[in-house]
Parts: C-alpha cells; structure tokens; sequence
C-alpha cells in the first residue's frame, strides 16, 4: 500500500490562564487590586472593527449578536481598512489582526497557539493567531464581559491570555491492520454496541458480529422481514440496551409505479434477532419515476432519537432535501419533519447526509452535494447548527483534486479533540472515471463555525494501492476502543475494514 505521511494537529484544551499585566488573574481565582482602577465602559459609540478573513468577519458577526442579545447595545461593525488614519475611531472592538497599534502590539507577543484579550486606552483588543485561538479569545470575552451583563465594562489594566496550541503527531494509513470481512454486500456500516460486541450492516440489511475488535466477523442475521430492495443501514442503540437499523426499502408495482420507505427494526439481543419497529417516510411516484426517500443516518437530537434522510420525492423538490424525523415514543410515530438543506435553495441534489452531535454540543451533517465551479460534479459539503433546528448553508469541505471527477458518499466522524475525519469516494486519481476509492481529510481543529477546506489535511488512501483495477466504495468510519476504523466495499473483494490504533488518545466515540 502506498505510504503518505500525515501530520495531524490535535487541538488541546486551553491553559491555565496566564497573564502579564498589572492586574490580572492568579491561579487561585483571587486578582490583585490596579493601581489605577480605571475603567472602559462599552457604549453605543463604540465600534466593532474586524480584520479582513472569513473567519474574523464570521467572528465579529457573533460577537456584534451576543452583545446586542446581553445588553441591547447595536454595534456598527467595520472592517479595519481606513483610507486616512486620523479616522481611526477611538472607542473600537479590535477582532482579530487589525490595522491598529493596539492589535498589532498584541500580536507580536503572541505564540504558536496563543490568543489574548486586553484593555488598551479606549480600545479593547481580541486577538489569537489561529482560527482557534481567535475564537477562544471571543468566547472568553464574551462568558467574562457580555453573557448576563448590562454593561460591559473592563479595567484599562485588565488583560489575560490562553493557549490553543497543537499537538504534532503522525497519521498514516498505510500502517493500519487490513482485514477482509469475508463478506459480500454494500454500503457497509460499522458500530459498537455496549457491551463490547461489534456490527457490520449491509445491503440486504444482513448484520455480522464481532467480539474481537473487528479482526473476524461471525454470524449473518436478517433484519428486514418482509421489505424488498433494501440498503444504506444505520444502527444506534439507546441507553435501554434497544438496537435500532434503518434503512430504505425500494420497488415497483404491479402498475409500474415506484415505492420508497424508510423503514427501521430493532433487537433487544444485541443484533442476533430482529423485529420490524417502524416506518419514518413512505413514498410513492407515477410510473417511469425513480425518486423517493433515502439513506438514513441515526443519532440522538435533543432527547429525541431522530433519522436524517434524503428526499427527491417529486411532491417535495425538484432536486433533494437533507430531512429528519424523530421518534415519540409515546405516540409511537415519527414527528418533527425539519428540512436541514434545502436543494432548491442550494440548487444542488444535496443527499447521503451523515451526521453527528459533536462536543461541543453542536451538530454537524456532511452531504454529497454539486461543485457548482465543477460543472456540478459531486463534492462533499458541510452544514451545522447550534441546536439542531436551524441550520448553516453548507460549504466545500472535500472536493475532487483532478477537474471532472467525483468526492461523493461522504461520512464524517469527531476525534476525542474536537477534530473532523471526513471520507469520501473519489476517482481523482484511479486509472478510469470508473474505478473509486475511498479518500480521507482531517481538520486542523477550527470549530466547524467557521470551517472550510483550507482546514483539512492533503487526501490519504486508506485502500489506495492495493489492488489497481478494483474500485473501493460505499465508504463508513467509527472510532471505538482506541481505534478507527474504515469500511468499504472493494469490487473483487467484498467488505474490507481498515484499523489505525491511536492508542489512549481515542476512546469510545
């Protein structure tokens, strides 16, 4: 397999905070009397001023919102350029490296990581030399100076500072455990129940076990009685010990005319046997119409349990909506259909979403959506959302690196440090358009706010090279018990599950 070295960056919490003016903060939480108490009060003349990035522009976005929201102040918000500088305004915000001697002193004593935020005359400066960094500075000037304030008001003395600093270490594929699963089916999925054991879906909702971390798959149990055409599985088991599977059933009638359904079944025994439970979404289309409901992805959304899925049914879109539903357990039905991308207003076939809470208590979703700069060939697109009801416009994460090819049937998952993995299937660089392969990204840990494909890692291969002429596709991924782990279906060698071990700096996603 060919060997490409990785350098991943892992976001660490931040420091003890630290600090080097007059009055500031000791490690006990006590704080010294200033010798000149004097104070800046943030008043309706004052100015946000951000520097210029899409970051520092979403930064100061935010923090203009949390301070109308805490004090009622409505802040003018510019950017820093200003053609003659005796128009500098006195009273401003500084977010980010802006074009003033207050901000630009900050940062030359800043570090790899750093960020600080200070009182400096009538300004106050916030400042971090990452992505990161800047916004750990935003966030802490937001909990210490606006969140549940009236007035935000800080000494001239006051001045503190954090790290966001990185960890190096190396991440490569090609020394991960290769396993083939001996089994023939697509779309495969991998999770970890509670107690240890391991299930593999795929198409045909057939579910293999393993009770060896991954290395041998036992066991082919059937779990979708009575439904035809079925695939894309998706497990979650609840705090009870119940296991969930979802999945879609397609097929025609006797007329012609084309049926799609999600449907779900659930295993009190760990995956060995399995009941029908319900159905998410049913869908039905004249005759010669194959469009319907697709790929669903599990997860828990505010105490709900709820099922993402694709929708191009023709009553609902001219292109596919990102959708979910979530289960009432009193009811006994699925309720809350929101819309998370809108294809029409995207104007993109936006489908196979995968999506996780992650831990910072936001939601992230990942789609194969159209590269519009690509004559809308497939790339993998990101949206997010603070609470799960409204929801970001989704932006480039992973796209062909070769104009004409494909990054499609993406999966996401989070790293114990807050960093994205995201796959796909891409022929960016196989002998034809026809053969693919599974390709894998890693952020540089910028929230995902403000993520964008500047933030991700070089492509890797986890399969790359292995065999020539067979594509590897229908891509998953899982972090569970010190490793992460890849799945694919290989086109001559069924079901193959890749490993990495990272040892103690992974556990149980």
């Amino acid at each position: 397999m060919k060997k490409v070295l990785r350098i991943v960056s892992f976001v660490l919490a931040l420091s003890t905070v630290l600090c080097f003016a007059t009055a500031c903060k000791k490690e006990n939480g006590d704080s010294e009397e200033p010798e000149d108490d004097v104070k800046i009060t943030v008043t309706q003349e004052y100015i946000i001023t951000r520097a210029d990035g899409t970051a520092n522009v979403g930064l100061a976005k935010e923090l203009k919102q949390y301070i109308k929201d805490n004090t009622g102040l409505s802040l003018e918000l510019r950017e820093d350029w200003v053609r003659d500088p005796s128009q500098i305004p006195a009273k401003e915000i500084l977010v980010g490296k802006c074009d003033r001697e207050e901000s630009k002193a900050a940062y030359e004593k800043l570090g790899d990581g750093d960020w600080t935020v200070l009182a400096s005359g009538e300004k106050i400066v916030i400042a971090g030399n990452t992505v990161k960094a800047l916004s750990d500075a935003v966030n802490y000037f937001v909990e210490t100076y606006v969140k549940g304030k009236s007035v935000i008001e800080m000494s001239v003395s006051d001045s503190y500072s954090g790290n966001s600093a990185t960890e190096l270490i190396y991440f490569n594929w090609s020394e991960g455990e290769l396993y083939d699963a001996g089994i023939n089916g697509g779309y495969p999925r991998l999770y970890a129940l509670k107690d240890g054991t391991m299930l593999l879906g795929y198409d045909g909702m057939y579910v293999s076990r393993s009770t060896d971390n991954g290395r041998t798959w036992k066991e082919k149990n059937y779990a979708s009685k009575g439904y035809v055409g079925t695939a894309n599985a998706a497990f979650f088991q609840d705090e009870e010990g119940i296991v969930y599977l979802g999945f879609r059933s397609t097929g025609y009638n006797d007329d012609g005319s084309f049926f799609s359904s999600i449907q779900v079944s659930y295993s009190k025994d760990n995956g060995v046997t399995w009941e029908h439970h319900s159905t998410v979404y049913e869908n039905l289309e004249p005759t010669g119409v194959y469009k319907g409901v697709w790929e669903p992805h599990f997860g828990m959304m505010n105490g709900y349990l709820t099922c993402f899925y694709a929708n191009d049914s023709t009553n609902i879109t001219t292109y596919q909506n990102i959708e979910y539903k979530q289960w009432d357990p009193e009811a006994k039905e699925w309720i809350n259909r929101t819309i998370v991308c809108n294809g029409e207003e995207h104007e993109s076939r936006d489908g196979m979403p995968v999506w996780q809470q992650l831990s910072t208590g936001e939601y992230v979703c990942v789609v194969e959506a159209f590269n519009k700069s690509d004559n809308n060939c497939f790339a993998v697109k990101l949206t997010w959302s603070e609470d799960g009801k409204k929801w970001s416009t989704p932006v480039t994460v992973m796209s062909a690196k070769k104009s004409g090819t494909v990054c499609a049937a993406p999966f996401i998952v989070e790293l114990p440090t807050g960093q994205l993995v995201i796959s796909c299937q891409t022929n960016e660089n196989t002998k034809t358009k026809e053969i693919y392969t599974m390709s894998t990204v890693i952020s540089d840990g910028t929230p995902v706010r403000y993520i964008s494909e500047i933030n991700f890692s070089e492509h890797d291969y986890p399969y790359y090279g292995a065999y020539e002429f067979a594509s590897t596709m229908w891509n998953g991924m899982y972090i569970y018990n010190g490793y992460i782990f890849t799945c694919s279906i290989s086109s001559n060698l069924g079901i193959r599950i890749c490993r990495y071990k990272f040892g103690d700096k992974l556990q149980q996603s």
